[in-house]
């Protein structure tokens, strides 16, 4: 599950299982559940509210009151009308289309804080930049960007958009703490919005918070239902907080509504692989890697799929694969040695370990991996010497 990536698909490489040690995969310490979330089903999201009963009868309405008038809505002005057209092609892809329109907007209303964040919105959609965390670090135009839509904050302290913007380009820079500080004030500001939640979950788990992110993606699904990504961000949450039957159902509906998404189809399978169940994840796993071959976290999860069903030659050819397509992503070396290990090639498995230690020096699985190899291989040593004293000595004791 790809934080490695809450578009708001925070798929922040989000990947709980892309890097997982040695052993069957845990899911992350549970702890108590906050009591203030009870997670919806999609059923009781598409149900209907009940009628708000009263305990006394409505009073009839008094003959002498005049019947109110219906509020006509205001029809939109021409620089909204040019607005809305942008949003429309920026949703198809359609950028020298919304380029026009927003162009349009800006010259029919150039003082309009929305007109301009429009302008900001189509040149970060030009960068081709996905929405996931720390997807472009340090990146001189987001930065900008970034500091563009501060500006137009500042100049409109009550425009939420535009903090949205800017929290959603921090955590692409993975600035978690400055996006909090961002969205959360969007979020006071338009408590209605959809967006603002999916985004501050993301913001939230980056900055590991998880039992604030479960609440604010929970709140986003039961604001805007409908996108795919707000669900696998829900599952997220619930996953790493331990709740992993309710993250099935959550993928399970994010799989429903988009029968075709890669990220939902894997997010299902590393579900199921902490789960303890990698028959069930296997053909989600493998469905993920069909729709999405470069990504190599997909690749790394059905690797450590076919190892757990010990089919290691399988699991040593997919990671591979995934290390091919991205040398840096540790998680990936980690299980390949490890299904070398399996195989008892003891030399290539070092060899992998020794390379995900090098990109991260501070993680602790390829020391475990590499300390289990190390016994393994001593064991079968030991088990190989004759009995004639030949093999290797134990230790001297230390003098006191």
């Amino acid at each position: 599950m790809s934080v490695a990536g809450c578009r708001l698909a925070f798929t922040t490489g989000l990947c709980c299982l892309a890097a997982c040690a040695p052993g069957a995969p845990a899911a992350a310490p549970a702890g108590p559940a906050p009591t203030a979330i009870v997670p919806p089903s999609p059923e009781q999201l598409a149900a209907p509210a009940p009628p708000a009963e009263s305990a006394q009868p409505a009073a009839a309405p008094s003959p002498a009151a005049a019947p109110l008038a219906p509020v006509e809505p205001r029809p939109a002005s021409p620089a909204e009308t040019e607005l809305a057209a942008a949003d429309a092609a920026l949703e198809r892809d359609q950028l020298d289309e919304a380029g026009r329109h927003f162009e349009r907007a800006l010259a029919l209303a150039p003082a309009d804080p929305a007109a301009r964040l429009g302008a900001l919105r189509l040149r970060f959609a030009k960068l081709g930049l996905p929405l996931a965390y720390a997807e472009a670090p340090q990146h001189p135009e987001l930065q900008k960007l970034v500091r563009e839509a501060e500006a137009l904050s500042a100049a409109h302290p009550d425009f939420a958009p535009a903090l949205l913007e800017q929290g959603q380009w921090l955590i692409v820079l993975g600035e978690a703490p400055r996006a909090r500080t961002a969205l959360e004030r969007a979020a006071r500001l338009d408590p209605r919005s959809a967006e603002v939640p999916s985004a501050l979950g993301a913001a939230y788990l980056a900055t590991g918070d998880t039992p604030r992110a479960l609440e604010q993606f929970e709140r986003a699904v039961r604001l805007g239902p409908e996108p795919p990504e707000r669900w696998t961000n829900y599952g997220t949450a619930l996953m790493l907080r331990g709740r992993l039957s309710e993250a099935i159902r959550a993928f399970e509906h994010a799989l429903s509504l988009r029968p075709d998404d890669a990220r939902s189809e894997s997010d299902l399978g590393a579900a199921h692989l902490a789960n303890h169940r990698p028959d069930l994840a296997l053909p989600h796993l493998a469905r993920a890697t069909q729709l999405a071959p470069e990504r190599a976290t997909f690749l790394t999860n059905l690797g450590y799929a076919y190892e757990l069903q010990g089919q290691l030659e399988k699991a040593v050819e997919t990671q591979r694969k995934a290390v091919a397509l991205d040398p840096k992503l540790g998680s990936a070396w980690i299980n390949l040695g490890n299904a070398l290990a399996g195989l008892k090639q003891y030399e290539q498995a070092e060899v992998a370990l020794r390379q995900a230690e090098t990109l991260d020096p501070s993680d602790p699985r390829p020391q475990a991996s590499l300390r289990d190899l190390a016994e393994v291989r001593a064991k079968e040593a030991a088990a190989a010497a004759p009995a004639t004293g030949t093999g290797p000595s134990r230790a001297a004791p230390a003098k006191r």
